[in-house]
Formats: structure tokens, sequence, C-alpha cells
């Protein structure tokens, strides 16, 4: 008896290792992309097929329905006609690892924001005290993050905000970046009206001239590589709420 116990364990064990590799490498093959199974279950409706929660090097979740070969897969849709239990199991899953999802990558955002310097930020005061502090990832040259500073005293009614340069644009948009914090910083008794006049004279198209384009945004590249291999933040404006 102990040896056939023994011998299922093995055989269910062998079975979803298979599934497993299956799956990811059906994932990688169709998106090139490396994920984990978070979350597997049979459904009712479909005998031998399973609810999946796929889950990327980077966090994001996905829920799928698979297989039990684990090589074919569809996104869930309307259309099909589920049973009231696993409707409920799907969104309460879904609903789990959302939150799991957001805890992490709370986490990894403070994490992520304290190991920057103070002299890596533009501090904006708010209009009020006891503000929350925002913090912002920004680009001159990005037109949403040009859109955003066009209306950036509405935000400063709600709260504190610190600016932190990430452009996704070329060399020029770095020289800006490093300007503005130069510029900035020759000012330590600068009020808010004054930095935000000094920003938006940058987050506008022109020639950068030749001294400009000589300048050093060794420190603009740096944040920048730290921002984006973190895995979480992947385009701006990117704006998070400090905990």
């Amino acid at each position: 008896m102990k040896k056939t116990i023994t011998l299922l364990t093995l055989i269910l064990t062998l079975a979803n290792a298979d599934f497993e590799t299956n799956f990811k490498k059906s994932i990688k093959e169709l998106t090139d992309i490396d994920v984990q199974v978070q979350f597997k279950k049979e459904l009712v409706s479909f005998p031998s097929s399973f609810f999946v929660i796929g889950k990327t090097k980077g966090g994001d979740i996905f829920p799928v329905i698979v297989n039990k070969e684990g090589n074919y897969f569809i996104g869930l849709s309307n259309v099909l006609n589920l049973s009231q239990a696993d409707s409920t199991m799907i969104k309460e899953e879904i609903t789990k690892a959302t939150l799991v999802k957001e805890e992490q990558d709370t986490l990894a955002l403070n994490k992520l924001f304290k190991s920057f310097k103070k002299t890596d930020f533009v501090y904006l005061a708010g209009n009020g005290e006891n503000l929350p502090t925002k913090f912002v990832i920004t680009d001159p040259d990005c037109p949403y993050c040009r859109e955003h500073l066009k209306n950036i005293e509405k935000d400063l009614e709600e709260s504190n905000l610190k600016l932190i340069f990430a452009p996704v644009h070329d060399k020029k948009a770095f020289i800006k970046a490093q300007l503005i914090m130069q510029e900035i910083a020759k000012l330590p008794k600068a009020n808010t009206q004054t930095k935000i006049n000094i920003l938006r004279k940058y987050y506008q198209d022109f020639e950068l001239n030749n001294q400009q384009l000589k300048t050093d945004y060794s420190q603009i590249t740096a944040n920048t590589k730290k921002i984006f291999d973190s895995g979480i933040v992947r385009g701006v404006p990117f704006i998070f709420e400090e905990r």
C-alpha cells in the first residue's frame, strides 16, 4: 500500500512538473517572457482544464485557462460559460493575486526611492500642512510629462512632490534634466514657483547650445538605469505616493 501511494505521488508530481514546463515553454515561445505558475486549479466547468494565474519575473500577473498538458491556453472571455463556482473562484484568486502584487510593488518602490539621495530629486512643497508626498518620475521631452507639468499646481494642492528624472528619449532629454538639477541646486532657497519656472523652461522644444551639449549628465544616466532596472517602472510619467 505504501509503495502504491509513493508511486501515485511520483506520478502526480511528474505530471505537475510537465504541466508547468509546457506552460512556461508555451508562454516563452509566444511572448519571449519567462513566467512561473503562481496559482493553478482545475475547473468544474471544463474538466481537465485549469485556471492559472501566471506571473512574470517583473511581478506582473495574468489569468488564463490552460489545457491539462499546459501547452494550449486562452485568455478569459465573456463568451465562456463558466459555472458559478468557477466564476467565484476566478474572481477571488485574481483579486488576491492583484493585492499581493500591489503589496510587493509598494515595498519595492519604497525601497527604490529611499535608495536615492536628496540631491537626486527636485522637491516641490505643496500648498498646505501635513500633506502626503508623491514621487514623480519624469522626462523633459515626454509629451505626457509636459502635460502633467502644465497642471502641476493642481497636484500641489493635494501633496508635496519629489521629481526625479528618468528620460526615455535621446541624449538631449538627459542633458535638459541635468541642467534643471544644476540650475535649481544653485538656488538652495528657491521657492516652489521658481523651481516650476525652471522646469517649464526646459520642458519644451529648443536647440541646446554647444556649451550645454557638453554637460556631464552621468547623474541622470545612473538614476535612469537604477529606476528602469528595478523592473517596476516601465514608462513616464510615473507617480507613486510615499508610504
